[in-house]
């Protein structure tokens, strides 16, 4: 379902359609501003529009990293899944093990 909100970034006010339905538009929209604002506090003064690009190479910055970190803690459980199945497959021979010498010192006294 495609919603209409308005909102502002940077001074300027925007009237936009969105499909989010997890997350507030003007909370992005305060997220951006944020990070617009961060970056013009340097001595330089960029044009909105280089400001806008260096703010989304930003953001943009942080998604990645966190696409690898989500990357790395899955591969991470995989190879700890792996390792904890190899551990209870070893456990379950030396118990399988040992349950077939106490059957065969069992035989062997009869």
């Amino acid at each position: 379902m495609t919603n209409t909100s308005q909102i502002t970034v940077y001074g300027k006010t925007y009237k936009i359609k969105t499909d989010l339905s997890s997350v507030q538009p003007q909370k992005l929209a305060d997220y951006v501003d944020e990070k617009m604002h961060e970056l013009s506090r340097g001595k330089t003064k960029p044009s909105t529009i280089d400001l806008a690009i260096l703010t989304a190479l930003n953001i943009a910055g942080e998604l990645f990293e966190l696409k690898e970190e989500v990357a790395n803690q899955d591969a991470q459980k995989k190879t700890g899944q792996k390792e904890a199945d190899q551990k209870a497959h070893d456990l379950v021979q030396m118990i399988e093990k040992e349950l077939d010498e106490i059957q065969s010192s069992r035989t062997a006294t009869r």
